[in-house]
């Protein structure tokens, strides 16, 4: 290393504004080998740089520099250095007086770490001394020992994972007993310091002011982290409590001092005395109804708003009650304390500033939560005949419901129905105006989603307490809402538009509540909701208007009526024939115009109404899913109704499929002859264009699909665009008729099923259109695409989405049109358009339609799956071309059909369909994830600029594949899940067995108690080269940096106790796992997951590493420090003992002993020894079992933190 004056010269120039990049590159990377070097030279180094001759800039660096020596390399200074590097740490401390605040924090930083690693003994001799400073060296002094007293705790208290566990205790414990003295300790500095900062300022002596605000600044800081665990009552006997409750009525430290509050206001009650926790509770309400009463006064409402005097306090307050209220509000036994405190909160919840009325919610949401879950006990009891009090304490820790005055339920109603009135009705669009306290339209929409769901929540829960009120509300709102509508009225239509939302909203959340599942039981509550709806649906029917966005908003009120059907039979008829009303003569097409697909020019206002009409076409679908009973007897009337509009050109393709849909949920109440004559009459249209020669010879080859569905021609303006809409716009509906029928039509008892023989035609066509499209992404699909081929490339949202950029203001949340008329949000209308992303919809629709229903067929229609025409369609065309498709496109494949056929189908069509379809993916999943993590693992080349294109298409790729990764950990835990060959059990909990107990030959295997193996074990014996290679993937897969790393680790445990019984496996397990088990400590993924990894090495070396034929001696052979006695030594300690605790603690003794260079990251560089392929079966070995099960846990906890020094405890 070059010499200190260099170093230093080089760290300095890289703080400089002006330094270069290679400047900057050339400090960190001597910093890092600072880090990694000679702990003495680099040590000496940093005491160098601490100097206070130095600028400010080096000292932050070389304190930077000795808290890591402290903190990760401790071990490596003796005992003597100790004792240096812990008075070099206090003379720093009292030297600092003049020093910036970041330099004396970091120095109190030091030495709270040096005494955590130290121990006990030095914080006990330490603190007095501390005590001492801070009593006769004035304020400056006087702040860094109450900096030094909230380090030490914090590191000691919620940063001490990385302490053995021995001296932790030794250092609770004395950090236990010291609370005697720093309590006080803080409060006397608040005391001390508020009285001699208030003199300062009247002596103008404004140096000595600032000094004493920041003893109390960080006292209070000191105090907010001793209130996260210290028992409330000691808090409070020390004087913190009501000193914090005093600085809330100053404008300097209020804030902090609320934090403090907020800390223990959140606090559970424990050990602690109830009497005495109740008492700080109350002392703290208190305290927080004064402040409040001073906020909200007329005066000062309005600085509670943006950049207003109080906003920040105001929330912070606010955060604070709603804390107290929804925890602890049994603790104000003042009854008028108690409805201050209510009042308050409610005042904050109607108050104009959204952020702040969102943070008075959460309490009422849980109020009013508990209130309605008495209520629902109540009632049951009284259905039971127990006449058991509601709300009773009985040995419950949980705090009793909190009985809420009916006036304040009512009142919470009331406010929540003018909040959703005028702000949160709605989910934010594009066009609305982007208020300034939000960043960009992602949070604002993010913001007001939630708050308008807790409003939702209120309503919802007010309305089970007080249900009569919350109907009568409702309708009262729903009342004025339609006469706002109504022509003539007068009202602006944005005003009607807010009120009906609003009034609809409302409405729906108290349907929810009082509509709950203990109605039927209760006659009397049945008929008078009932009576109470009727009117209200009748006045949503009678809403009259061609404005689309009012009728988007009758659509959903009409929605919210969908259980009344059930009791009143009689309304579904007159009702269904409004709805046809109100799509034909309220939102008219042209004559004809149904049957064609979108016009390649959007007219304005064109995709309003299209979706107004489409929500109108869904009501009728979601009250048959609801109450089919009560349509079944209109069937043919609303059958021949909807083919007579479709007929006339009056409904569209997707509103005929909606529609459809509604008889199909209807009819599944009825008889299976039935069911079977609607199927027939809703898909015969489909069938005999599917069935036609014609027809079937587009789906021949890719290039007649892409001729038919995908042509590509000049647009006449010199550019390009997709030829044959018509096409695409009739199979898209086609194929969306067809998976919505599958999905509607519930699988009977009986062993016919009315959709098994259209699965005949259906299915195999529809997985012939997904393997054409699949063609699309091979070199000579793309090719063909030619200007049209971006539509095969993710679009800018989800680029945008993977890139985690949300769109900023309101500019960039809305996409532009292009020429097409088509807008880059893929959705439902684009589907038939003219330009790529047009296409991309289409495609993306089309391979889900056909995904989905594959992976719905042993669920929807069990009888299909013994289809030798499915079957041979499923093998051939599910997965072609699966070396083409992108990373998402496999992702889904997995999720929507490999994983559900996994886990659903009957063991007698594993044979048929599973297999294939693992013999398909498996091997390509271990090439496409090898390849794709050894790209991303590899070491980095030249670097691209940070937000070039380049770059971000790097993210999205490794974000992709992240994502794949973890869909296919999945699927290899599904085939560890299911268990087959066990009587009467279709799948059992195998791998959580492995997961928790899978040790020697004497484990249990998957399933283990019903006799029966696992998926991967059938695999293994059916096809042992695709189940060593989905078992290869998950051994690689453990180091791959990525969380599923872990998952892959319980998938490799698993292994261990189906190992006696496979030779080769056997081998493998003692082999590549053992191997890839520990390599896999040196990455910080497994970093939380160490206890689990080391209890697999453990359930390794106990069934293997006595045994003569097993690699895994020779794989502990090869550990860095190793050696042949050692081996032995341990190989004789694990075989003498039986007890599952020993046998972890030897293995972690042995692993660090034998890892070298002090940490976990020499396992990196660790090369074992060379493995057989799995290509060469080996002949099979008797059975070798041990004793042994899974760990409980264990004694230490190997965190993030501890890694570094995890290898050098012995």
């Amino acid at each position: 290393m070059a010499d200190v004056g260099s170093v230093l010269q080089t760290l300095l120039a890289a703080q400089q504004l002006a330094a270069s990049q290679q400047q900057r590159v050339a400090a960190t990377q001597l910093f890092e080998q600072l880090k990694a070097g000679d702990v003495h030279a680099s040590t000496a180094v940093a005491t160098e740089m601490i100097n206070q001759q130095q600028p400010a800039e080096l000292q932050v660096l070389g304190y930077t520099l000795l808290q890591h020596m402290v903190g990760n390399r401790w071990d490596d200074f003796t005992p003597t250095e100790h004792n240096q590097l812990a008075t070099l740490a206090y003379n720093m401390l009292q030297q600092g007086a003049a020093s910036p605040w970041a330099i004396r924090s970091k120095a109190s930083l030091l030495l709270a770490l040096i005494i955590k690693r130290t121990g006990a003994e030095l914080w006990e001799a330490a603190l007095p001394q501390l005590l001492q400073a801070a009593a006769t060296e004035g304020p400056v002094m006087q702040a860094q020992v109450c900096m030094v007293t909230k380090y030490v705790a914090d590191e000691i208290a919620m940063y001490g994972d990385d302490i053995a566990g021995d001296a932790k205790r030794l250092l609770l414990s004395s950090l236990n007993k010291s609370l005697s003295e720093v309590l006080p300790f803080l409060q006397h500095m608040l005391e001390l310091n508020f009285s001699a900062a208030g003199a300062a300022v009247q002596s103008g002596i404004r140096d000595a002011a600032s000094a004493h605000v920041a003893v109390i600044q960080a006292a209070l800081q000191a105090a907010n982290t001793y209130s996260e665990w210290v028992p409330v009552g000691r808090l409070k006997d020390a004087g913190l409590i009501n000193a914090c409750g005093f600085m809330l009525n100053t404008t300097e430290f209020r804030d902090a001092a609320c934090d403090v509050m907020r800390q223990v206001a959140g606090r559970k009650q424990g050990d602690e005395t109830p009497e005495v926790f109740r008492a700080v509770q109350e002392q703290i309400a208190e305290a927080l109804i004064n402040a409040a009463a001073a906020l909200l006064s007329p005066a000062t409402q309005a600085e509670l708003g943006y950049e207003g005097q109080h906003e920040e306090f105001g929330l912070t307050l606010c955060e604070t009650m709603a804390t107290l209220g929804a925890s602890h509000l049994g603790a104000i036994t003042n009854p008028d304390k108690k409805l201050a405190f209510l009042q308050h909160m409610l005042s904050f919840a109607r108050h104009p500033y959204v952020p702040l009325a969102d943070k008075a919610l959460p309490m009422w949401v849980k109020l009013l939560q508990d209130a309605a879950t008495s209520v629902a006990n109540a009632t049951a009891s009284s259905s039971a005949g127990g006449g058991a009090a509601a709300g009773s304490a009985g040995g419950s820790p949980r705090q009793a419901a909190v009985a809420l005055p009916p006036e304040c339920i009512a009142a919470l109603m009331a406010m929540a129905a003018e909040q959703l009135q005028m702000r949160a009705a709605h989910v934010p669009t594009e066009d609305d105006e982007l208020p300034p306290y939000f960043d960009t339209f992602a949070d604002y929409k993010e913001a007001m989603v939630q708050y308008r769901a807790r409003l939702s929540s209120v309503v919802r829960f007010a309305a089970a307490v007080l249900p009569e009120h919350a109907l009568l509300g409702a309708g009262r709102r729903l009342e004025a809402a339609v006469a706002a509508c109504a022509p003539g009225s007068g009202t602006k239509p944005e005003d009607a538009r807010a009120l009906l939302e609003s009034a609809v909203h409302f409405m729906e959340s108290s349907f929810k509540a009082v509509w709950d599942g203990s109605i039927e039981q209760q006659p009397a509550k049945l008929q008078a909701v009932v009576a109470a709806m009727e009117p209200m649906l009748q006045r949503v029917l009678a809403v009259q208007t061609s404005d689309a966005q009012l009728i988007a908003h009758q659509a959903r009120g009409l929605e919210a009526f969908a259980k009344l059907f059930g009791p009143r039979k009689d309304l579904a008829a007159p009702a269904v024939g409004r709805v046809f009303d109100i799509l034909v003569n309220n939102l008219p097409l042209e004559s004809g115009g149904g049957q064609q697909p979108p016009p390649g020019k959007l007219p304005p206002g064109w995709r309003e109404t299209m979706h107004a009409r489409q929500f109108i076409a869904m009501v009728p679908l979601v009250w048959t899913k609801a109450s089919p009973e009560a349509f079944l007897p209109h069937l043919e009337a609303l059958a021949s109704r909807v083919r007579e509009l479709w007929d006339q050109g009056l409904i569209r393709a997707g509103e005929m499929n909606a529609l459809q849909e509604a008889v199909v949920g209807a009819v599944t109440a009825g008889p299976l002859d039935l069911q079977a004559s609607v199927v027939e009459w809703v898909l015969a249209g489909v069938r005999a264009e599917w069935t036609s020669p014609v027809w079937q010879a587009h789906l021949g080859s890719p290039q007649a699909f892409m001729q038919r569905y995908t042509p590509v021609e000049a647009d006449g303006a010199g550019g390009w665009q997709l030829g044959n809409q018509a096409a695409r716009w009739s199979i898209y509906h086609h194929a969306h008729l067809a998976e919505r029928c599958f999905r509607t039509m519930k699988a009977p008892a009986a062993t016919s099923h009315p959709l098994a023989p259209h699965a005949e035609w259906a299915v195999p066509q529809m997985l012939h259109i997904v393997a054409n499209i699949h063609a699309l992404y091979t070199p000579a699909g793309r090719e063909a695409l030619g200007p049209v081929v971006a539509a095969l490339e993710l679009a800018p949202q989800e680029r945008a989405l993977y890139l985690r950029r949300g769109p900023v203001g309101k500019a960039a949340a809305k996409p532009a049109e292009d020429g097409g008329g088509e807008t880059g949000d893929d959705g439902y209308a684009s589907v038939g358009g003219t330009t790529p992303a047009a296409l991309r919809a289409w495609l993306r629709h089309m391979r889900e339609f056909t995904y989905q229903t594959v992976g719905l067929l042993p669920i929807a229609c069990p009888p299909a799956m013994d289809s030798p025409t499915l079957q041979a369609a499923f093998v051939q065309s599910a997965f072609a071309y699966l070396d083409s498709l992108e990373h998402q496109h496999v992702r889904i494949i997995l999720r929507h059909i490999v994983i559900p056929l996994i886990k659903t189908l009957a063991e007698r069509h594993l044979q048929p369909w599973v297999l294939p379809a693992l013999k398909a993916v498996v091997p390509h999943m271990h090439s496409r994830l090898t390849r794709g993590w050894g790209s991303l693992q590899a070491p980095a080349g030249p670097s691209s600029t940070e937000d070039s294109a380049s770059a971000n298409d790097e993210i999205i790729r490794e974000r992709l594949l992240r994502e794949l990764t973890q869909e296919y950990a999945q699927l290899l835990k599904e085939l560890a899940m299911r268990t087959v060959d066990a009587p009467g059990a279709a799948a059992a909990a195998g791998f959580a067995a492995a997961a928790a107990g899978a040790a020697g030959g004497g484990g249990s295997p998957p399933g283990g108690g019903g006799g029966g193996k696992s998926l991967l074990e059938w695999l293994l014996e059916h096809d042992s080269n695709t189940g060593f290679s989905a078992i290869a993937t998950a051994v690689g897969g453990m180091c791959w940096h990525d969380e599923a790393a872990f998952r892959f680790a319980m998938l490799a445990r698993s292994l261990v106790s189906m190992a006696p019984r496979d030779s080769r496996l056997y081998q493998y397990v003692g082999g590549q796992v053992l191997q890839a088990a520990i390599s896999s400590l040196a990455g910080e993924t497994m970093a939380t997951h160490q206890a689990d990894i080391m209890a697999l090495i453990r359930d390794i070396l106990v069934q293997q590493l006595n045994d003569p034929s097993s690699p895994a001696a020779n794989v502990l052979a090869s550990l860095p420090m190793m050696t042949p006695d050692a081996l032995q030594q341990f190989c004789k300690q694990l075989g003498s003992t039986g007890s599952d605790k020993q046998q972890r603690d030897l293995t972690k003794k042995m692993l660090v002993a034998a890892c070298g260079k002090a940490s976990l990251a020499a396992l990196a560089d660790w090369k074992p020894p060379a493995v057989t392929p799995l290509a060469e079966p080996k002949q099979r070995l008797p059975r070798h079992g041990a004793g042994g099960s899974a760990h409980d846990e264990h004694s230490e906890a190997f965190t993030a933190a501890a890694v570094s020094t995890l290898f050098d405890r012995h």
